[in-house]
């Protein structure tokens, strides 16, 4: 809208002479849409890096693979230790 559109809005809303309630109303809606966007934008992001952090790239080990490795890879000098975590039989 150019500034002489929102500034003939701005006279007739002035002079509609609004109850509080009505004013905190038109507020609402008014601040409504932005805020909306926002949200919606928002949550677009969060899916973006959801599906990006879930991409496997060609050749990568799967989570099981990784955690075996990690397991074996326990090794202090001679001695030779290994984990039993919670869920391993």
């Amino acid at each position: 809208m150019s500034t002489t559109a929102l500034n003939n809005l701005w006279t007739y809303i002035k002079g509609l002479s609004l109850s509080y309630s009505d004013r905190k109303w038109l507020a609402e809606h008014l601040v409504e849409p932005e805020e909306t966007e926002r949200a919606k934008e928002r949550k677009r992001d969060e899916e973006w890096v959801r599906e990006l952090m879930a991409l496997r790239y060609e050749g990568e080990i799967g989570a099981e693979e990784k955690k075996h490795l990690l397991r074996e890879s326990h090794n202090f000098g001679l001695r030779d230790i290994k984990y039993k975590y919670g869920n391993d039989k």
